[in-house]
């Protein structure tokens, strides 16, 4: 209905404009470089109007093909850089996804990974290696080790994930104790080339737990090549290792055999120069004992050197014992113990007031030194005041004991010596403490 009124209007609008033209015809001249054209406006009209329709005809459809085939080339990298982008983006929102899973899953959050896992499931629908990564983590933080086994034993078939599927494994067989099974999965991974430093970590620790003395010290020397370690740390787990089999060992000849080859790998490690040192003194070697004792005082003074060192003054005189750790004490003359092991020697030797002035004065700087509180306490108690004697007692039973071994990283204490550190893992990291 419209277009007949609009149809309609523009034929009378027509015939108004033929109607003013045939009342006022007009002219029209032209003159250019000597030619002159004179006709009417309706012949101009007319013209244009003939012209206008020969070039709708024939011209306007192929130009606009044209035209449309132009724009068409010119905008392919634009549509192709906005469908590239358009692929990226979806790449970018699956792998968002399967971070937030993984992330979940270490921060032990497992309902929002058991959400997630459908849209990972989903979003990863043409990679299937990506939902099994997914799914054997979400098995095993769900405890379903039977699961979560099966996955890993799949991803450890495939080369791409197989380092992933077997370290899974090793960690589930060390959570159901079954380390037999794990030092297996780790003695695979160690024919690799080049193993990569997890494997030989855990391969060491295992082995160690094992008591397979020989592939520990092997997998050392493998790490080493690898430079995952300087030498003096290589030559400390050695004789780490040598000292834990010599622990194991029963035979006399046999233990003393592995503590010196400890002792020859690491001149530097005090836990096996001690032991060396009580070697030598059993064996009446006390010149080699008092030797030994003295450098290692130099180089890393503990109360378990002192505690050695002790053994060789037995048969001296109370006043010669003293004078004996007094010249032990000047091989390190700045070390903090030197008081409290004067102290000690001469409340051995009933000298009250030499070891009063050498537990005041290390006490000072210790306050909370178990030892040195009790000691003290014994000679307050000598000197019969008993009110002081009461405060170092009540103050020692609130003070931590004194353990002879500690981890240099996490600082847990011990009372025995580790070769790998119980609280953090860390290999080689447990020494003498000072005090």
């Amino acid at each position: 209905m419209i277009r007949i009124i609009w149809n309609a209007l523009l034929l009378g609008v027509i015939a108004l404009a033929a109607a003013w033209l045939s009342n006022n015809p007009g002219s029209v001249r032209l003159d250019w470089i000597g030619y002159t054209v004179q006709t009417s406006v309706a012949v101009i009209i007319g013209t244009v109007i003939v012209v206008y329709a020969v070039f709708y005809a024939f011209l306007a459809k192929p130009l606009l093909l044209i035209t449309q085939k132009f724009s068409y080339w010119f905008g392919a990298d634009k549509r192709a850089q906005k469908i590239a982008k358009s692929k990226i983006n979806k790449e970018v929102d699956r792998y968002t996804l399967l971070g937030k899973g993984l992330t979940a899953l270490a921060a032990g959050d497992i309902a929002s990974a058991e959400k997630l896992s459908g849209q990972i499931r989903k979003g990863f629908a043409d990679d299937e290696t990506k939902i099994r990564v997914f799914e054997a983590q979400l098995a095993e933080a769900k405890n379903n080790t039977v699961e979560a086994m099966r996955l890993y034993d799949e991803l450890a078939e495939t080369p791409e994930t197989r380092l992933l599927g077997m370290r899974g494994k090793v960690r589930l067989y060390r959570l159901t104790g079954n380390l037999q099974k794990a030092v297996e999965v780790c003695g695979q991974l160690l024919t690799m080339k080049n193993p990569p430093q997890w494997v030989l970590s855990e391969a060491f620790e295992l082995q160690i737990h094992e008591k397979q003395w020989t592939q520990a010290i092997a997998t050392l020397e493998k790490a080493l090549k690898q430079n995952l370690f300087d030498k003096l740390t290589a030559k400390r787990l050695i004789a780490s290792v040598l000292l834990e089999k010599a622990e194991e060992t029963t035979g006399d000849e046999e233990k003393e055999k592995l503590i010196r080859e400890a002792y020859e790998a690491d001149k530097t490690f005090v836990r096996a120069a001690v032991k060396t040192a009580e070697l030598d003194i059993r064996k009446g070697q006390m010149k080699k004992a008092r030797s030994l004792l003295k450098k290692l005082w130099k180089l890393s003074p503990s109360w378990a050197i002192y505690e050695v060192y002790l053994t060789l003054t037995e048969k001296e005189s109370s006043i010669e014992a003293v004078k004996d750790v007094e010249s032990l004490i000047a091989e390190n003359p700045d070390a903090k113990i030197n008081d409290l092991v004067f102290a000690d020697c001469s409340l051995r030797a009933r000298l009250w007031g030499q070891a009063k002035t050498a537990v005041s004065k290390y006490l000072q700087t210790h306050p909370s030194s178990k030892r040195a509180l009790m000691m003290a306490e014994e000679i307050a108690a000598y000197n019969q005041d008993e009110k002081a004697a009461e405060e170092y007692r009540e103050k020692a039973t609130k003070a931590s004991v004194e353990y002879p071994y500690y981890c240099k990283v996490c600082h847990t204490p011990f009372e025995k010596d580790h070769t790998t550190c119980p609280a953090c893992r860390t290999l080689g990291s447990i020494h003498l403490s000072e005090i």
